[in-house]
């Protein structure tokens, strides 16, 4: 059995396949106008590097002129190989991998699915961004909050080339059907199954007073990167994945000012739970004078 390095081609249907990153495979890409940039980085060649695609017409000459991954790189078919497992971001996405969220974690459950935790849809400057297909907020755009996807292979198959997946849960605000975190990052399962989250919100955004009117300095409506200001620092949160509370997050801890929660582990006997706590201070170091910080933050969702 040959082994290769495969990446995901998620359908709008909730179904998957996974495509080989081998000298043989088709040169596909996904089309820009199905991205939240409307862009994707394919590999420049010969010269090397990448270029923007930014119109759908642009993929239609890059197949006609490359047929498969192995026409992108040069050498024998062993030096081909390499090259594309070196270059295997830029080659996935010649061969049709899809753009996703910011992947940050996975990890297996006791049942053998997959579950995905996806930062942010949201997309970066130069690097691409995600297929709003897949990952799409409910106006069908970017959104910032994450999610996490849980995938099945077809048949509980780990070789399986086919799979099914569904967003499991999905963060934001829950008055616009979120479940109250934002940004998801790492996760763990306890010995009983159940998920346990920490989240990344970038340190500029952590605790931010947001105006009533939830209107920006140039008085037009505040994107969701600056309304993630309302969810505080980062934190720690449980989720069940069964029983008649399965896909609820429920908050378990949230850490100090200006960290990002990361890597929580169980001890074997399931009685100390470890999260490294990371660049504490990051913007404005420790707080001397804490009696005098006050600040308002708006709120749309009111728990009692």
């Amino acid at each position: 059995m040959e082994y290769y390095m495969y990446g995901a081609k998620f359908n709008p249907d909730g179904t998957g396949s996974w495509i080989p990153l081998k000298e043989d495979t088709p040169v596909n890409p996904g089309l820009p106008s199905a991205h939240v940039n409307g862009m994707v980085n394919l590999p420049q060649r010969p010269d090397g590097g990448s270029f923007p695609a930014t119109k759908d017409e642009e993929i239609e000459a890059f197949k006609q002129k490359y047929k498969t991954l192995g026409d992108l790189y040069t050498g024998n078919p062993e030096e081909k190989q390499g090259a594309i497992l070196i270059d295997a971001h830029l080659a996935g996405n010649a061969a049709g991998v899809t753009c996703t969220a910011r992947p940050e974690d996975t990890q297996v459950a006791q049942d053998g699915s997959l579950f995905i935790a996806f930062t942010s849809g949201y997309p970066g400057k130069s690097d691409g961004s995600p297929d709003k297909h897949i990952f799409k907020g409910s106006d069908g755009e970017a959104y910032e909050y994450g999610w996490i996807m849980r995938l099945v292979e077809d048949g509980d198959r780990p070789d399986a080339m086919t799979f099914t997946w569904k967003m499991f849960a999905t963060g934001g605000e829950p008055a616009n059907g979120g479940l109250g975190f934002s940004n998801p990052d790492n996760l763990e399962f306890d010995d009983k199954g159940n998920l346990w989250m920490v989240t990344d919100i970038s340190t500029s955004k952590h605790n931010k007073t947001v105006p009533e009117n939830r209107m920006g300095k140039d008085k037009k409506p505040m994107n969701q990167k600056e309304l993630c200001r309302l969810f505080g620092h980062n934190s720690i949160w449980y989720i069940p994945t069964y029983g008649p509370n399965a896909g609820q997050a429920y908050l378990f801890g949230i850490g100090p000012a200006e960290t990002e929660t990361c890597g929580p582990f169980f001890t074997k006997d399931q009685k100390t739970l470890f999260v490294a706590i990371q660049l504490p201070g990051e913007s404005n170091g420790i707080r001397r004078d804490m009696a005098s910080e006050t600040r308002g933050l708006a709120m749309k969702t009111i728990h009692t």
